[in-house]
């Protein structure tokens, strides 16, 4: 069965994914690397702020009518209003989403490229062809990263799937990549094979630089660990003897029975600061968390 209003709507969506109103966002899509094409995406995303709309205007109206202040032109104009807010708020959102999911997408790339890095220059010492190795970390999504996999997925199909050849395949898989650093592996794979260099010598120049990189970015988190270490267990130390004291004063004064303040400081300080230490030192060094 075809519904006419579900046709309006999804060429709606179609016009709008090209426009100013959502165009901007699809490159973004695109480094998601989704089963679905940006169209489909944003005719989804008017779909639920419509449904935002409705859901939200209804509860404000039924709010207001309950309250009995629907009784004039400004408050009349709520329900629709606070219903066009959440449109937009769901719309704009769901847009958004797509910019923090290829950043985070990045994030892993990069975490884990060292490792692609290394098991390329591996293989390249066996000169083994550039087509086998994007095959094994496309199957080695579970070592190396589903997202790393993704990539390499994505440039083999150019190649054997779409026909193009090697520099253009990588040219391509580059541009539309959501990470700056497999952007410059992919550039640099490609002008050795561009300019008939070693594929071997650019691998191991690149997984040194990796390497220092890496073993920079661990100096610096054990730097913090141990800084931020050092400011919880004088915070929380020193949170818990004041807490202790307030509360041997309260209690000595009849203003407290028992020990109220302690238990306070056991179940919701101490646990609330190791969250934002653990927060903390997972927001500097990803790759440390769980």
């Amino acid at each position: 069965m075809r519904f006419p209003e579900m046709t309006a709507v999804k060429s709606l969506a179609r016009h709008v994914a090209s426009s100013g109103l959502a165009g901007g966002f699809a490159v973004w899509y695109g480094q998601c690397r989704p089963d679905r094409d940006y169209a489909d995406y944003v005719y989804r995303s008017i779909l639920l702020a419509v449904a935002g709309f409705v859901v939200v205007m209804t509860v404000v109206g039924v709010w207001l009518l309950a309250l009995g202040k629907m009784t004039s032109v400004p408050e009349a104009a709520c329900p629709p209003a606070a219903g066009i807010a959440a449109a937009i708020i769901v719309f704009y959102g769901r847009l958004y989403y797509v910019s923090s999911l290829k950043s985070y997408r990045a994030a892993l790339i990069d975490a884990n490229a060292i490792h692609a890095v290394g098991l390329m220059l591996a293989m390249a010492g066996y000169n083994v062809p550039l087509k086998r190795m994007l095959r094994n970390l496309s199957n080695l999504g579970s070592v190396y990263g589903q997202d790393i996999a993704l990539e390499a997925a994505y440039a083999l199909s150019l190649i054997e799937e779409d026909g193009m050849d090697v520099i253009s395949a990588l040219r391509m898989a580059q541009a539309s990549s959501p990470s700056a650093l497999w952007q410059e592996l992919l550039i640099g794979i490609a002008a050795i094979y561009n300019s008939g260099g070693r594929l071997r010598d650019y691998l191991q120049g690149k997984y040194e630089s990796l390497a220092a990189k890496k073993a920079l970015e661990v100096r610096r988190y054990n730097e913090k660990v141990q800084g931020m270490s050092s400011i919880y267990l004088s915070v929380i130390g020193i949170a818990a003897i004041f807490i202790a004291i307030i509360n041997l004063v309260f209690s000595m004064a009849g203003m407290l029975a028992g020990d109220a303040l302690v238990w306070i400081d056991a179940l919701i300080v101490v646990p609330l600061g190791s969250f934002v230490a653990v927060r903390y030192l997972q927001a500097a060094f990803p790759e440390a968390g769980p």
